[in-house]
């Protein structure tokens, strides 16, 4: 390739990654200003693409109301607790299909745990809310949320710790034993340290959706237990809906998680790219 079509190429690519980057960008960016305006300048027929004057208040306007500061907890009690829960049952299960496959089942009975995460969350909503709703403790807690949240994220850590503990050596594990560790002191001590990336990385992706989630947390709770995700549409004043204080409030949920990926960066690329070299 010629000098000059090089750089035709390299700049026709570059076009096309600026024009991604403003389509990709641009709602973050409308988030974050439409987060500093006023309720009258939000509602205006013409948009502004630029806050005429800031409003840096709105950010402590939304916990005017300390149910939402309580939303934001709730939320994180959640998102933790079927995090720690998918991490340990998925690890188990995962370690299991990879050394024990006929054992447990083989690999059509692991195809079939992943299968569960395909279905539309939609078409169990009302079976599992008459289900939870016959249970001690009820719908509207953080149990129910916790428990129900195993069905979408322990068959994805299942599949996933499946491969990652695949590509362990065996062979550790077998020296291990010739050392007079037990199987349990094996796992432990030998094969989980080498698969620890990849549980960050299983970890984040069952957070983040336990964290996001809407639809059930929506049927489920609402009294007792109320989640961020119901709590953003009900900025309203009367018949107006407050924008600013729905994107402020967005963006004061974004941080939790974005924070969670700055600290375990490290980790994600790694447990990511876990299998990807072999040989």
């Amino acid at each position: 390739m010629s000098e000059k079509n090089y750089k035709l190429v390299k700049g026709l690519l570059l076009l096309f990654v600026g024009i991604w980057l403003c389509f990709t960008l641009f709602p973050l960016y409308w988030q974050i200003i439409t987060a500093f305006k006023s309720p009258a300048e939000t509602n205006l027929t013409v948009p502004t693409f630029w806050p005429t004057e800031w409003h840096p208040e709105n950010f402590v306007s939304v916990f005017a109301d300390p149910g939402n500061s309580k939303a934001l907890l709730d939320s994180f009690i959640i998102a933790t607790g079927n995090t720690l829960a998918s991490l340990v049952l998925g690890t188990l299960a995962g370690y299991a299909f990879a050394r024990f496959p006929k054992q447990a089942g083989g690999e059509n009975m692991a195809f079939w745990i992943l299968s569960n995460r395909m279905f539309p969350p939609v078409a169990i909503l009302i079976p599992m809310f008459f289900l939870f709703d016959a249970m001690p403790w009820g719908t509207d807690s953080h149990l129910s949320l916790i428990i129900l949240y195993l069905v979408f994220n322990m068959p994805l850590a299942t599949w996933l710790m499946m491969v990652f503990f695949r590509d362990a050596p065996r062979e550790l594990e077998e020296a291990a034993y010739l050392d007079g560790f037990t199987p349990l002191q094996a796992f432990w001590r030998v094969t989980l340290p080498l698969v620890l990336p990849g549980m960050v990385s299983v970890g984040i992706l069952c957070w983040i959706f336990a964290w996001n989630e809407y639809l059930f947390a929506n049927l489920f709770v609402g009294s007792a237990v109320r989640t961020f995700t119901i709590v953003i549409p009900t900025f309203t004043h009367g018949s107006q809906t407050l924008w600013n204080l729905q994107m402020a409030f967005s963006l004061i949920a974004m941080a939790p998680p974005v924070m969670l990926f700055i600290v375990l960066r490290r980790y994600m690329v790694r447990g990511l790219s876990l299998g990807v070299v072999k040989g």
